[in-house]
């Protein structure tokens, strides 16, 4: 039976749902998510497609959410440190291809990767959860006597419902 990823529609879809999960990964691993790290979470969760670091700048820096220094004094080191922290510990990912952000499927799993699925038409990405392409990756990789230490695949082309568009 495929990985409930393989479904195109499988992302979050509920952001406060989605915060709360990392709410309590960052409980249990006994880490710190701060105002303005919740607040980059929140809006990469609520955009629902891969998000740029500049365009949560200018978000964050026109939030009412945040109090009127935090909103006021943000700046593109603060955002970068906050989207390095929801990096390192697993809770969104990063096309590199797009140099965009989204929010991961598995808030409680650690950092992990995922073959994603980039649509050029309307920028939506799929996280296809196939732990037998990351492997073969690897495997092929290692029997070439290279030391894989990242992972990054990224296909890009037009999803199911661009195409059927037209």
């Amino acid at each position: 039976m495929p990985h409930p990823c393989t479904d195109p529609h499988h992302h979050v879809h509920d952001a406060p749902s989605f915060v709360d999960a990392v709410e309590r990964a960052c409980r249990e691993r006994s880490l710190r998510l701060t105002p303005i790290r919740a607040r980059v979470l929140t809006l990469i969760a609520e955009q629902g497609k891969p998000i740029k670091a500049y365009d949560l700048l200018d978000r964050i820096r026109a939030d009412k959410a945040l109090d009127e220094d935090s909103a006021g004094a943000a700046a593109p080191p603060t955002v970068y440190r906050a989207l390095d922290f929801l990096l390192a510990n697993g809770f969104i990912h990063k096309l590199e291809s797009v140099n965009a952000f989204v929010a991961c499927h598995h808030p409680n799993t650690a950092q992990h990767s995922v073959p994603f699925l980039i649509c050029d038409r309307c920028h939506s990405a799929v996280e296809l959860e196939d732990e037998r392409v990351v492997a073969q990756l690897d495997e092929k990789a290692r029997a070439l006597g290279f030391v894989p230490q990242a992972q990054t695949l990224e296909v890009h082309g037009i999803c199911a419902r661009c195409a059927q568009a037209g």
